[in-house]
């Protein structure tokens, strides 16, 4: 009986998610750019990545964003009772912004590390 309840809220949440990926950043409104794709290493080309976070995001030029990688982790003691898979996240480099292409995309420079595709980007917390 579990099992059903947890079916029918897994399933759709599942699809949902699943055509959100598919619509694209700028394409599927605000929703999707400011939960799923806002922070994504969406191109690189040799030293340069192409994020999804724009002026709309209040990215400026100079900015230094940390990058990081989800690395998925099998484990018998879950953090999440009833999953045996969760995910952590790594911190593999930094870039900086280097243009604003529009609101939505920004072009930045590998500072320190690597940055994957489909990574995501934070702006680095400042120290005062």
């Amino acid at each position: 009986m579990k099992t059903k309840k947890c079916m029918i809220i897994l399933i759709p949440a599942v699809l949902i998610t699943a055509f959100m990926f598919i619509a694209g950043c700028a394409t599927s409104g605000k929703a999707y750019h400011k939960y799923i794709m806002r922070g994504q290493v969406l191109e690189l080309s040799g030293k340069e990545a192409y994020l999804c976070i724009g002026s709309r995001d209040g990215a400026q030029v100079g900015q230094e964003l940390a990058v990081y990688q989800n690395i998925p982790v099998r484990s018998v003691n879950p953090p999440v009772q009833g999953t045996q898979i969760y995910f952590k996240r790594e911190r593999i480099g930094t870039v900086r912004i280097t243009a604003i292409v529009d609101e939505h995309y920004a072009r930045a420079e590998i500072v320190s590390g690597r940055a994957d595709k489909n990574a995501t980007v934070e702006l680095e917390p400042t120290i005062e």
